[in-house]
């Protein structure tokens, strides 16, 4: 992509133009866009235009489309916000902590807010019941219990919304499906979801984030160093969006697109080595001198860009050793680029226009079933069925057309309320998605969906059914 300036007269009113773009051969691939205007004493008008050359997008610019890209079935599952808690009674200081896990630590997690990600941490806690029915919660620990019922409960019961009112000692948003991915995980990847400047880093399995941090589900170095790099960087700083003047991480934009380097083992080894390095660098920094990862990128903002430090802004430069880091950031890069297959360094409209173009290649690649998997030993058995039960049969040079498969008659929808809630509970442990419940009253002949979703408003107080992450869908 070229970037130029020039000058055209705007004709008088009424006459005819003459051709704009000076270079005709390229009308496909030239924007002009009108910086200022100066009329002219015989009726005419100066015209600054700026001159952009590339490939036009549907949205009027130049560059990569990120507009049309296709989330990938390889980063299914591993992707998620943290809970939402819908009631500040939930958390604890460091002594009620102390007091309530005594009478049963299991409810009593560490957690993390999105500031807390970016500044320096403080010890808070949170009390935890998640998917337990008040009985349980009550079993659990007595004295958390009685806490949630002073703290929470008062406001929880005027909530307009029926899930918040009626389970008023559970987080508003358990996010069962991110929590499940967790599960076996000494350690997950988490970046804020909006942030002056975009860092991933490890946290510790038993963390528990708020609503403001994305969770990745992976404790592999690989996927954090991915995170980390300047490629991903760039494409997530222009696909996600802001929020005010803040640049946001969208899952859906910015993960669930985002093709991985398939690389070599030695290729991983050198990432995952790298990315130790920076994790262990910044916490290094944060815990000894009680620094916050905004201030420490902004000085490091500050020497990429040659600009002259204050003498706090030097200060933090030696606590925290911030050449030092940009170091790692540069080797990460190129560590980053070089599994890609990539030259480096590359302009940041390059970038985007290869992780587009990867982008359209991997979704034509998993439509025909192969599947990059972040994760397979924990993606593979949730995922590949559904994913390849929608491939055709035939492939390659085959002529042959797939035979067609009988249509499968729909269970009747069963008489007795017992009988249906069990027919329910069945379809959502089959399920291998959140599902809504539009489409769980599709599965039988006759249900009517406001039985349905009676039933499975049952079922989540009993502790037998969830909400999924989405809102509106279950998950067993």
């Amino acid at each position: 992509m070229t970037v130029g300036a020039l000058s055209y007269k705007l004709p008088p009113s009424g006459m005819l133009a003459e051709d704009v773009p000076p270079d005709p051969s390229a009308l496909a691939g030239d924007l002009y866009l009108v910086t200022s205007e100066t009329p002219i004493d015989d009726g005419s008008s100066e015209i600054q235009l700026n001159h952009l050359r590339g490939r036009i997008g549907s949205a009027l610019g130049i560059g990569a489309e990120l507009e049309g890209m296709n989330a990938l079935t390889s980063s299914d599952g591993v992707c998620g916000l943290g809970v939402a808690l819908h009631g500040s009674g939930f958390i604890l200081e460091p002594d009620d902590a102390k007091n309530i896990r005594k009478h049963g630590a299991k409810v009593v997690k560490p957690y993390m807010g999105g500031s807390d990600l970016l500044h320096f941490s403080r010890e808070r806690y949170l009390i935890d019941f998640s998917f337990m029915s008040e009985d349980d919660a009550r079993k659990a620990n007595a004295f958390a219990y009685e806490r949630v019922l002073t703290h929470v409960r008062p406001e929880r019961i005027v909530n307009r919304r029926e899930a918040i009112k009626r389970l008023w000692w559970r987080f508003g948003w358990e996010r069962p499906e991110i929590r499940k991915a967790l599960i076996g995980l000494p350690r997950f990847i988490a970046t804020t979801e909006t942030a002056k400047h975009r860092v991933f880093q490890f946290l510790d399995a038993e963390i528990l984030p708020d609503h403001m941090v994305i969770i990745i589900a992976s404790d592999d170095a690989f996927h954090l160093g991915v995170l980390s790099s300047r490629l991903h960087i760039v494409y997530a700083l222009a696909a996600g969006g802001t929020l005010e003047d803040r640049p946001r991480y969208n899952k859906t934009r910015c993960f669930d697109p985002f093709p991985f380097p398939d690389c070599t083992e030695k290729q991983k080894t050198k990432i995952r080595a790298l990315a130790e390095k920076l994790d262990a660098h910044r916490k290094r920094a944060q815990a000894k001198h009680g620094l916050g990862l905004t201030d420490i990128y902004n000085v490091l903002e500050k020497v990429r860009a040659g600009e002259a430090l204050t003498t706090k802004d030097k200060t933090l430069h030696d606590a925290a050793l911030v050449s030092t880091l940009k170091q790692l950031h540069d080797d990460l890069d190129a560590a980053v680029a070089d599994a890609y297959g990539w030259p480096w360094p590359l302009p940041d409209a390059e970038i985007l226009e290869k992780v587009v173009a990867l982008n359209t290649q991997r979704a034509a690649e998993e439509a025909k079933g192969h599947i990059r998997w972040l994760r397979p030993d924990y993606q593979k058995p949730l995922f590949a069925g559904t994913k390849q039960s929608s491939l055709a049969l035939t492939d390659g040079d085959s002529k042959s057309p797939a035979p067609k498969a009988g249509r499968k008659a729909k269970p009747a929808w069963p008489k007795t309320m017992a009988e249906r809630a069990k027919a329910i509970e069945s379809a959502l442990a089959a399920a291998t998605h959140p599902i809504t419940s539009t489409e769980l009253t599709a599965q039988f002949s006759r249900a009517k969906e406001h039985e349905v979703r009676e039933i499975l408003e049952t079922l989540v107080a009993l502790a037998r059914a969830h909400p999924g992450d989405t809102q509106g869908t279950f998950v067993r």
